[in-house]
């Protein structure tokens, strides 16, 4: 693994293409993500540094300070990280992050994040201190270990997220889990989600982000190199053999998505199931725009902060929207 420290030379707060984040300040902290998650979409970007390579932006908290010091206007909050798992577990990526959520947390700018990643004690501490202006989202799709380390080989273990969901309830934040992306025929099945929902009801969490896999070119070689020789490979591509290409206008992208009938009865199926335990499952509209309009995302995460609906108008007149890949 190579870790290399770099220079931010634009903007650290930027606007996603993503619709639920479209109006919302973002950041990532790397280049490159050491989890080498075969779904993820960043590994066919050309920034991407590849496997094996992290860039860590060591100048991106001071950055942040001159640029929160200079806005008439603050977010009410941050998202981290649209390319990148901003919780790798490794020592620089881990240090920068957390100068970025406690410069952010100083500034009264609520932090939300998303990971698949190992929550440090650390960070537990710095988030108790902010209960409210702080939102956790915990990445998992199954609760079998050789299905999962088989797709996001260097990601934290089921039982790991486990552990951060049960260390985060014990501090006062409960966590929103999202399962996305589901696999056909390997994370959608009745006993994997079951087993899951089962085991987030005990644990107190009662809403669900759910969306399926996107087959892009480089995701497919991902799944050929990593499943290749395994049942789960000819499973999965059965499942999109009829599959056809699908415009995700917010990222201005063309994917392959299982077809909207499919996933309309499969998103009801697992509603249903979620219900039984008492969770809320919903499906946004910034990935399955074919289904619904609504980016639910957005909303869910504005529920946890205050005066979010106008500060996020106040961003967009000072920020408009762009690729982080273009600056």
């Amino acid at each position: 693994m190579k870790i290399d420290f770099i220079e931010r030379k634009g903007r650290v707060l930027t606007i996603s293409a993503l619709k639920c984040l479209s109006q919302v300040a973002s950041l990532n902290p790397t280049l490159g993500c050491v989890h080498q998650c075969v779904y993820c979409y960043a590994r066919g970007y050309s920034m991407y540094p590849g496997d094996g390579k992290v860039f860590v932006y060591g100048n991106m908290p001071e950055k942040l300070k001159k640029e929160l010091s200079s806005r008439r206007k603050l977010p009410a909050y941050v998202f981290f990280s649209t390319t990148c798992d901003a919780l790798q577990p490794i020592p620089q990526v881990l240090r920068v992050t957390y100068e970025l959520m406690e410069v952010l947390l100083e500034y009264g700018v609520g932090v939300n994040l998303l990971t698949k990643g190992r929550i440090p004690v650390k960070f537990l501490q710095l988030f108790s201190q902010y209960k409210k202006m702080v939102h956790v989202q915990i990445g998992i799709t199954t609760l079998n270990r050789d299905i999962q380390k088989r797709i996001e080989p260097y990601a934290a273990t089921p039982q790991e997220r486990i552990r951060n969901i049960e260390r985060l309830r014990a501090t006062g934040i409960v966590p929103e889990v999202k399962l996305d992306p589901l696999i056909p025929g390997v994370t959608d099945t009745e006993p994997n989600i079951t087993d899951l929902f089962r085991a987030l009801q005990g644990l107190g969490v009662n809403s669900t982000g759910i969306n399926y896999l996107f087959l892009r070119p480089q995701i497919k070689k991902n799944l050929q190199k990593a499943l290749g020789g395994t049942p789960f490979l000819p499973e999965i591509m059965r499942h999109y053999q009829n599959s056809k290409p699908m415009n995700l206008l917010a990222e201005q992208s063309r994917v392959i998505a299982l077809g909207v009938e499919y996933r309309r009865q499969a998103y009801e199926k697992i509603s249903r199931r979620a219900g039984d335990f008492g969770i809320h499952a919903y499906v946004c509209g910034c990935k399955n725009p074919d289904i619904t309009e609504e980016p639910l995302c957005g909303e869910n995460w504005g529920r946890h902060f205050e005066k979010t609906l106008g500060q996020k108008r106040l961003f967009t007149e000072e920020f408009p929207c762009k690729n982080i890949f273009t600056e």
